[in-house]
């Protein structure tokens, strides 16, 4: 018995020592052709987690002969906060280092050369680097059991509440008028309480200088409160470099103490179209600003595989069926009738289940889709940073520009010879313009024509006592504007919502476009008046399918088109006394008033619906058929 006990033990104590053994061989034999990866001394704070993450992630990869002559390799980051510079190396330092640079506009680093592998946080940053063929590794937010977050002490009560972030105009006292509660908090040295505090946040209120600590890359912070569906809010700038116009439609901007108040009247009210931009914000983050992606491209940045292959566009790939519609505003314009127009349609277009993302024309960064619409109005056309397999031009708005710098194609034949041109580089065009679409065909060109159209899930009657009116116009004053001038001089009065008007015209700067129907269905009359350039081209602007849409009688200026779909449904004018009789008339025959408005409700819900015009789109993007005459 003792003996069989002794070699037990004496087998156990070999085995041991074999393990030892081999252990030790397997460790010289890594160290030999693998690296190990681990955070360089002085990494900043705002991404130590992140940079930790990598390294782990790395390390559990393993690559073999990736720096041969490197046994230990140390990720190092630089100009991530102002005071941030590359780290002092020696040469073989450098070689068996990696930097990850954030992008701070005024502190473009310089000296790298030597590094063993560099990482870049913005696309941006890597088109300026590009002779050193950097990887776009972007920021990425990480749980915050992740970070480390201290705990910090708590009330207990469960009530929301906003976060004011900065100094930020108009929102703390509108926050007061209209007691909600809310916390401030310094970006710079409250990050743990931010995140401690997160899942209380009703919606984030953020100074645009918050949101990028002067870089080009958006806080951590701010990824995890996207990713965690909480609606961001910031003050609109006029992007250029600026990190948000990554996320184009995703961000909520107000411009002014009258969008601050729209907005947050909105998020209070858990709006849809506030709502939905959360939600695709939080699918972009989980797409290209996860632990997952980062750790995958910071892989595939050091596998064997020729530098070549990762240069060029940075981003995932576009999802199947995935589909944009890129607008002719810029980033925040909510209130632009084009990102209405682009809004309703994408409301119903979901080929193969997906929806239409927005994107903004003068955004830096837009993600691949497979399909790409292009709304357009003013040629020549801007969209050489799109990507997508298939490119569908959609003139919603054909129009010379009204501007006299603008004003330099002289007619349409002179519009469609540039569009002739131009439709080559798109698998399918389409207008709103029934000329101009002969035109095209004249030329050569498959056209669809495809009429702007109103969203009859917002637009219907909907009575609302206290913003009855006899006459409203809803609209921004330009020069063409003529209508409500017309009237006014000749004593009748008009409800006028919009901005720009002289004191004392306009009842509001603006109609909440939310209830927009209860304008509309409230009125007796509503008028119309088309800009120049439309009229030119013959489109019917969708201010009329909107009215129509809510049962309200509508009158505008003369259109042989509107003439054509509406028949005397919807009474023209072609002068101010005209336009004055008509009203005159109409506000004291309420039968025949009623009667024109419910034919004219009758065609728009026919022929002129968001959802027939995405219908049409749908089998453009299948292929199903060319266009037709007459389509």
């Amino acid at each position: 018995m003792k003996k069989s006990r002794l070699f037990v033990l004496l087998a156990v104590f070999l085995s041991a020592g074999a393990g030892i053994c081999l252990y030790a061989w397997q460790e010289r034999l890594f160290f030999s052709e693998y690296g190990r990866f681990a955070p360089g001394a002085g990494i900043p704070p705002l991404i130590a987690p992140q940079v930790r993450f990598l390294a782990d992630g790395l390390n559990r990869h393993g690559f073999k002969n990736y720096l041969p002559s490197c046994r230990h390799i140390a990720i190092y980051a630089a100009n991530w906060t102002e005071d941030e510079k590359l780290p002092e190396l020696s040469a073989q330092e450098r070689a068996c280092a990696i930097i990850w640079l954030g992008s701070r506009q005024n502190a473009m680093p310089k000296g790298l050369e030597g590094f063993g592998k560099i990482w870049v946080s913005s696309p941006l940053l890597q088109s300026f680097l590009e002779i050193f063929h950097p990887a776009y590794v972007p920021l990425f937010a990480l749980p915050a059991s992740q970070q480390r977050v201290a705990a910090k002490d708590d009330d207990g009560a469960d009530e929301k509440f906003y976060a004011v972030i900065g100094r930020l105009p108009y929102i703390e006292k509108l926050l007061q008028q209209n007691n909600l509660p809310y916390r401030k908090y310094d970006l710079r040295t409250e990050t743990d309480a931010l995140q401690h505090d997160m899942a209380r946040f009703k919606a984030v209120f953020a100074e645009t200088g918050a949101l990028d600590m002067q870089t080009l890359d958006v806080h951590p912070f701010f990824l995890q409160a996207l990713q965690n569906k909480i609606p961001l809010a910031t003050l609109w700038i006029w992007p250029k470099e600026d990190p948000l116009n990554r996320f184009n439609d995703l961000v909520n901007f107000y411009q002014d103490e009258n969008g601050a108040e729209r907005l947050l009247k909105a998020i209070e009210n858990e709006d849809a179209a506030v709502r939905q931009r959360t939600e695709k914000a939080a699918r972009l983050i989980e797409r290209e600003y996860s632990p997952r992606r980062a750790l995958r491209v910071a892989v595939d940045s050091l596998s064997p595989a020729p530098l070549a292959a990762y240069a060029g566009f940075p981003y995932a790939a576009a999802e199947k069926g995935s589909l944009m519609i890129d607008l002719p505003t810029a980033i925040g314009h909510y209130i632009a009738g084009d990102y209405a127009l682009a809004s309703d349609l994408a409301a119903y277009l979901k080929p193969d289940g997906k929806t239409a993302d927005l994107v903004f024309y003068n955004s830096l960064f837009k993600y691949p889709a497979e399909t790409a619409i292009i709304l357009r109005g003013f040629v020549p056309l801007i969209y050489d940073n799109i990507k997508a397999d298939k490119r569908i031009l959609y003139l919603a708005y054909p129009q010379f520009g009204e501007i006299n710098d603008k004003e330099d194609i002289p007619d349409i034949d002179a519009y469609a010879d540039i569009l002739a041109r131009e439709s080559a580089r798109f698998d399918a065009v389409a207008v709103s313009s029934q000329v101009l679409a002969d035109g095209l065909r004249e030329r050569g060109i498959a056209v669809f024509y495809i009429p702007q159209f109103t969203n009859t899930a917002r637009f219907y009657p909907d009575f609302d006592e206290d913003l009855q009116s006899n006459v409203l116009f809803v609209g921004i004053n330009t020069f063409y504007r003529t209508a409500v001038y017309d009237l006014l001089q000749r004593g009748i009065a008009v409800d006028v919502y919009g901005p720009g008007w002289p004191e004392g015209i306009a009842k509001a700067p603006y109609a909440d476009n939310r209830i927009l129907r209860k304008y509309y269905s409230s009125a007796k009359i509503v008028l119309n008046d088309t800009r120049d350039g439309m009229k030119k081209f013959g489109v019917v602007s969708n201010r009329i399918f909107d009215a129509t849409a809510c049962g309200t009688l509508v009158i505008s200026d003369y259109m042989p088109e509107i003439a054509a779909i509406y028949g005397d449904s919807v009474p023209m004018y072609k002068n101010g006394d005209e336009l004055a009789a008509l009203v005159r008339h109409y506000l004291s025959h309420e039968d025949e008033r009623r009667e024109k408005a419910a034919r004219a409700r009758e065609i728009t819900l026919k022929h002129f619906t968001a959802e027939k015009a995405a219908e049409t789109f749908e089998k453009i993007i299948k292929g199903i058929h060319a266009p037709a005459d007459g389509e």
